[in-house]
């Protein structure tokens, strides 16, 4: 598929939101429940962050968005979500995929945690060389050092 990545501007505030929220509720709702009022707070003091945030785009429209931290040591995925009918078509991977040769090329980790319950996507963090580093009572820590090899296939 056919996308590219563009900075979030502040009209996509609320379709960054409703992607979020789509993706993750699933995992929140049955360990603390869905508040509402406390998603949007929560988003919308990292969306204040705006230039953290890139909205993944085919030409026709937004299908996922990407929130990169930049450590001084490490890069860290803070989320990385797609619509559902974009998912499975290796545009998480090839993302991923670039990010991992910029920090290798910068001599940096990349960093990212998914739900435990989110097998699916530990499952491709480790077919893409990320190693699980720590774990919190709800969600997995991976990280890729610069020295690992990338894998070659496409996902």
């Amino acid at each position: 598929m056919d996308y590219h990545l563009r900075p979030a501007a502040p009209e996509d505030h609320d379709w960054i939101y409703a992607c979020k929220a789509a993706s993750v509720r699933p995992y929140v709702e049955p360990v603390w429940g869905w508040d509402e009022s406390f998603q949007r707070r929560d988003f919308d003091s990292d969306f204040a962050s705006i230039g953290q945030f890139r909205v993944i785009e085919t030409p026709e429209k937004p299908i996922g968005f990407l929130q990169i931290l930049d450590g001084k040591d490490y890069v860290e995925v803070a989320e990385l979500h797609l619509q559902p009918d974009c998912r499975g078509q290796g545009i998480g991977s090839s993302i991923l995929r670039r990010l991992l040769a910029d920090c290798r090329q910068q001599g940096r980790p990349l960093r990212l945690g998914c739900f435990k319950d989110n097998h699916r996507a530990k499952a491709l963090y480790q077919r893409l060389g990320f190693r699980q580093t720590a774990e919190t009572e709800t969600h997995c820590i991976l990280e890729a050092s610069p020295e690992q090899r990338m894998p070659d296939s496409e996902d």
